[in-house]
């Protein structure tokens, strides 16, 4: 499953990209499409675990998170945007704090508003995730997970800081009747 998310990561940022690079690039030219953006972030997580059994609000665990994203315009309003994190998630369950670690793949739409310098933007997707290490679950844990995002981002020229928030749809297990729930802080520096 690590192997299948991996190749899946690199077919969203590598093989995609090229023909939107260049048909951003003949574009941004005449003024018409702003030009793709590829650079790393990283952050902090809050998560917590919710659904019907689970009941302890305040047992969320702060996470790291960080990663390579790749932003590539489709007009002058929206864009498409691949990331892949690393992502701590996790939270506590009938006294036991769960430790969840993902390799993440949000697949973005990011719709922006305001003027080329001062850019905010509404992100909203679905994100993948495997599992690669695990404290304190049950042998039974489901490996794979997917979360819907909605969120807010600032591109303040090569820099970029978002703020997002998961909602996982899946549960962890067929035991636990428990998926995640994150919010995720980044900041980005683009190259390109």
């Amino acid at each position: 499953m690590k192997k299948i998310t991996l190749t899946v990561a690199c077919l969203f940022l590598f093989m995609p990209g090229s023909s939107f690079v260049m048909a951003a690039d003949s574009d941004a030219t005449k003024g018409k499409v702003p030009l793709p953006h590829l650079g790393v972030e990283a952050g902090i997580t809050f998560s917590n675990l919710y659904g019907d059994v689970a009941h302890d609000m305040f047992g969320s665990r702060l996470g790291i998170a960080g990663g390579a994203f790749l932003n590539l315009p489709l007009g002058t309003v929206l864009a498409l945007q691949t990331e892949v994190l690393y992502e701590q998630k996790g939270g506590k369950f009938n006294g036991i704090f769960y430790q969840l670690d993902y390799v993440e793949i949000p697949l973005l739409l990011n719709v922006t508003f305001g003027t080329p310098a001062f850019n905010p933007g509404l992100l909203l997707g679905p994100a993948i995730g495997d599992i690669i290490a695990s404290q304190g679950v049950p042998m039974t844990i489901d490996h794979f997970d997917v979360g819907l995002v909605a969120g807010l981002q600032m591109n303040l020229s090569q820099f970029i800081v978002s703020g997002r928030y998961e909602m996982g749809v899946m549960e962890l297990s067929v035991d636990q009747k428990v998926k995640n729930s994150t919010v995720t802080f980044l900041v980005g520096l683009s190259y390109i």
